[in-house]
């Protein structure tokens, strides 16, 4: 088979097809390194094997971050539990976010310092372990400061989980990795859509209870509402096993390769493009510090919007709290959509065109989210719910991938940086919420997370001028050839490699 042009675009021919199919061990001599990419996933597959270890891998980390995203969307519906267990009011409560994060900026910092200097698939291991017995054991919690701690531990892992995962793709995919991207973070809204549903059938449910009154010698009735106990934490050791196992994978191949003494060939082809016009010095810090605030503030609404949307709807709509789990899972499904429409949509579109159309999606959903609240539509309140998810779905892994492409190189430093920046908006958020919903009113979260959806709109607008006045040579296509010459040779995929 005569080896085609770097330039095109036109697959093999049928009948090659069919003759990789039954002689695949063939196929390396007739098929140069180049072609791979055209062929389909099957065949490829069979014949590269770099690519079949990045598809295995790549397989195992979605499955970790489901793990995640199911962690973080249990959170939300259970929360009415959690206090009841530890007996605090919402305002108290709202540390279990807090600290969540703390840890999860604390895990992202140690994350990026230790992906660059410790064995990656040992990093991944410890992280998924950390996260899912801390998690496990946070409802047997009586006492709130130790409740605190567990929640503490399992953002840990989080931020440990979410730098090296994200890092690790991008690092094993190269340009190829657009699609896969967006497949992994769809992974955490898959594990956001079941979180709830397996969470709601252990949730205390609610009594009405009559008390016998004597009120100046006659008899009066009083009815008062309860909740019995809750079994959530049956629903916790699920999410403990869940999320444990997106660990084990990685830990017997850690012990796999030192038993061997083996490296793995992980690394993707080096693009045949230019990279961004190197940055003067100041303009790199305040394009990471701006990316940092998007990353922020998106961040902000997105964790906050699951995590107190239950909440929300019991205090405020005054649902019941099965239904308010199912309209949290209801998100999370426009979220996962979202994500999974992402897939494919990055291959005919640039990261920032996907950026700008789904943050204009974004403010639409949350102002008309906001007015169906305040008017208490409840049928728009459903209708904008999934569509707010959706709009969220594609904004956190297009900052990755914009970064990438047009901006700075993602390192294991800058996914920590962005990590860090997204962790810490759900610092002081939780705690802002929390406040102004138990002391002014439920309805105060919609409008905090409209104003941030503004400020979030403005930042990327910033960022956007910027990146087009400075920086002169961004890659000018999503469709630029990956070129391996036969003087090219992968690396190994090792806790050194870039």
């Amino acid at each position: 088979m005569a080896s085609q042009p770097a330039d095109t675009d036109a697959f093999l021919p049928e009948e090659d097809i069919k003759q990789i199919d039954k002689h695949p061990d063939t196929v390396e001599a007739n098929v140069k390194p180049d072609n791979y990419k055209h062929l389909r996933l099957c065949a490829r597959l069979k014949v590269d094997l770099p690519y079949r270890r990045r598809f295995i891998h790549s397989f195992l980390l979605f499955w970790a971050y489901l793990g995640l995203g199911f962690m973080l969307g249990q959170t939300g519906p259970s929360l009415a539990d959690l206090r009841q267990i530890v007996n605090q009011d919402l305002e108290s409560a709202s540390w279990l976010f807090t600290i969540c994060a703390i840890g999860y900026v604390l895990g992202s910092f140690l994350g990026g310092v230790l992906y660059d200097r410790f064995d990656r698939l040992l990093l991944l291991a410890l992280s998924c372990f950390l996260m899912g017995l801390s998690t496990g054991f946070v409802p047997y919690c009586e006492s709130f400061p130790l409740m605190l701690i567990m929640r503490f531990l399992a953002g840990l892992g989080c931020g440990g989980l979410d730098t090296g995962g994200n890092a690790d793709i991008v690092a094993i995919w190269g340009a190829e990795g657009r699609p896969f991207i967006q497949a992994w973070h769809a992974c955490f809204g898959f594990g956001g859509i079941i979180a709830p549903l397996v969470t709601e059938p252990f949730l205390s449910k609610k009594f009405e209870v009559i008390s016998k009154l004597n009120v100046t010698g006659a008899n009066t009735t009083e009815t008062s509402t309860v909740y019995g106990k809750t079994s959530i934490h049956y629903s916790y050791l699920i999410s403990m096993f869940v999320i444990c196992s997106g660990g084990i994978p990685f830990l017997m191949i850690f012990v796999r390769n030192k038993c061997s003494k083996k490296t793995r060939d992980m690394v993707a082809p080096r693009l045949n493009q230019k990279r961004p016009d190197k940055l003067s010095l100041w303009l790199k810090a305040f394009l990471c510090i701006l990316l940092s605030l998007l990353s922020l503030v998106y961040c902000a609404v997105e964790d906050t919007f699951s995590g107190f949307l239950a909440t929300f709807c019991v205090d405020y709509l005054k649902w019941d709290k099965g239904i308010s789990s199912f309209a949290t899972s209801l998100h999370w499904v426009g979220f996962s959509i979202g994500r999974f429409m992402g897939i494919f949509l990055v291959v005919f579109f640039r990261p920032v065109q996907l950026m700008c159309s789904y943050l204009i999606f974004l403010i639409l959903a949350f102002i008309a989210f906001t007015v169906c609240s305040v008017t208490l539509t409840e049928i728009g309140v459903w209708i904008f719910i999934p569509f707010a998810g959706f709009s969220m779905s594609v904004i956190f892994p297009c900052i990755f991938m914009w970064t990438e492409e047009s901006i700075l190189k993602v390192t294991g430093k800058i996914s920590s940086m962005l990590l860090v920046a997204a962790s810490s908006g759900l610092l002081i958020n939780p705690l802002i919420v929390g406040y102004l919903m138990q002391n002014i009113s439920p309805v105060a979260f919609v409008f905090v997370l409209l104003t941030e959806c503004f400020l979030c709109f403005g930042t990327f607008l910033l960022i956007f001028l910027l990146v087009k006045k400075f920086i002169k040579n961004p890659p000018s296509s999503a469709d630029t050839e990956i070129v391996v010459s036969p003087s090219t040779e992968m690396q190994p995929f090792t806790a050194n490699s870039d």
